[in-house]
């Protein structure tokens, strides 16, 4: 058997982690003095009020090596792994794992890694399909190209309220930020190879909506028969109004939605917005 394993920070409802026996690797937050499981009995919306209040900017932490190792041992004595995890430059998870699976594969078990180069629900989506190719008897090598391919033609497109969060973290620049606050200009955000970068600079918060639109309607393969997926950080008024634009202006097969949990929310903090759909062709041969 081959058994999907992948780590909190791809947003995968419980429910459905546990229907298809994808097994969740937990990422700790240290918020305020204190150090809690990310999504252990705890909602998106129960963390956003919790970062309302906090007094410093969470941050996260991954599981050490050698819970890792135990983990892939129970796993790894029956079935075969393939560990799907969030972006390598955003993350120690993609290299730590790596290194425990050289070492467990030299005795005999069966481990892959793979680098989504994505965050939230743009991994968990990917996720979510491998674990239904995998339960429909596809082999090993069949889940790991589609996975591969379905990443290369695959980001996301996002507004966030507060950029204090990126800046903390070094994922956006501090001139961006000033710019800005005195100019109510919103950086419009994607994730370029495992990076957030910024992709255009706009006035006002419904012009910005619209350019998210504006790339579903450049990019976006056949929309009549593929899904639309809107992901935000506690930002309901922001989906609301993307939503009536895409509905409007794309008419995909259908609009998905995803609370964004809580270990993105500790690097990009709540307000955020964004879109996720697949691409004509890999997302990196478009222009910024």
């Amino acid at each position: 058997m081959i058994k999907i394993v992948t780590d909190s920070a791809a947003d995968i409802p419980k429910s459905i982690a546990e229907e298809l026996d994808i097994e969740i690797l937990p990422f700790m937050i240290n918020i305020d003095g204190k150090q809690i499981v990310a999504d252990k009995n705890l909602t998106p919306q129960e963390f956003y009020k919790m970062v309302e209040n906090c007094v410093e900017i969470p941050s996260t932490s991954q599981m050490s090596p050698a819970d890792l190792e135990d983990i892939y041992r129970k796993i790894g004595a029956e079935d075969t792994i393939i560990h799907i995890t969030m972006s390598a430059r955003g993350s120690g998870i993609n290299n730590t794992s790596n290194l425990v699976a050289a070492q467990l594969n030299d005795e005999g078990f069966d481990i892959t890694v793979i680098d989504s180069g994505k965050f939230t629900m743009i991994i968990g989506d990917t996720v979510i399909k491998a674990a239904k190719m995998a339960r429909s008897g596809a082999s090993k090598q069949e889940i790991i190209d589609f996975t591969n391919e379905n990443y290369a033609r695959d980001t996301a497109y996002f507004l966030v309220d507060d950029l204090t969060f990126l800046k903390k973290g070094g994922r956006i620049k501090a001139t961006t930020m000033a710019i800005s606050k005195v100019l109510d200009i919103k950086p419009i955000l994607f994730i370029n190879d495992g990076l957030v970068e910024a992709t255009r600079k706009v006035r006002g918060l419904k012009k910005s909506l619209s350019v998210l639109v504006d790339f579903i309607e450049e990019r976006m393969e056949n929309p009549e028969e593929n899904e639309v997926m809107i992901l935000d950080s506690d930002a309901p008024d922001k989906v609301e109004v993307i939503e009536e634009m895409i509905r409007e202006r794309i008419k995909p097969k259908a609009i998905t939605y995803a609370k964004i949990g809580p270990v993105i929310t500790c690097h990009a903090g709540p307000g955020l917005v964004g879109v996720d759909f697949k691409h004509k062709k890999p997302y990196t041969e478009y222009d910024k």
